[in-house]
């Protein structure tokens, strides 16, 4: 893929991010170069954000998943587990409503949705220099940017025609899968006590 190939493919993931989904899936990538992508997607986006966490570090006693921004490595590894997560909840809860999709498709266009958040990311850490007031803003616009992304990949996954009905679906297997993580993590005496 050169330069002006992945220009047009970022200026089509804005502008109509259904067919961009369809034209990734349709490019037949190797799933090595896919694995590929994903490492070095967390990796730059875990370098952006110890970058942002040295220019503006965080108070003492701060939560310690932020925390987690001054270890690149450890930020990374947590993004790479998250990703390969959201590709396969995105290929398995979309086939139990009678969708198509394959792991490899999902893992390719969350990989890709990842990317794009990168030049957010980076577009976020030089607004935080100059006017960080809106850096603040552009975080949340992220937030609202990742969900419309990911139903639209979804939908251009599965086949699936009702942008709302993926988005509910979407808001409950977040919250399905954020509780079974959280028993998990209770059980495994990952989480920190709370002081009475």
């Amino acid at each position: 893929m050169s330069s002006d190939d992945l220009q047009a493919l970022v200026g089509l993931t804005f502008r109509n991010p259904e067919a961009a989904a369809k034209s990734l899936i349709a490019a037949g990538w190797p799933i090595t170069a896919r694995w590929m992508a994903l490492l070095l997607a967390v990796s730059v986006s875990a370098m952006l954000a110890w970058i942002s966490a040295q220019m503006f570090p965080l108070p003492e006693g701060e939560a310690p998943i932020l925390s987690l921004t001054a270890q690149p490595m450890a930020m990374a590894g947590m993004q790479l587990v998250a990703v390969v997560l959201a590709a396969a909840l995105m290929a398995g809860v979309g086939r139990l409503f009678g969708g198509q999709g394959r792991f490899e498709d999902a893992l390719l266009l969350t990989v890709w949705i990842e990317a794009v958040l990168l030049i957010v990311q980076l577009a976020q850490v030089l607004l935080s220099v100059v006017m960080p007031p809106l850096a603040g803003i552009l975080g949340m616009l992220a937030i609202a940017l990742f969900l419309w992304l990911t139903v639209q990949f979804t939908k251009a996954l599965h086949g699936f025609r009702s942008g709302p009905k993926v988005f509910l679906g979407l808001v409950a297997t977040a919250f399905l899968a954020g509780f079974v993580l959280s028993v998990l993590a209770a059980a495994f005496g990952l989480l920190p006590e709370i002081s009475q």
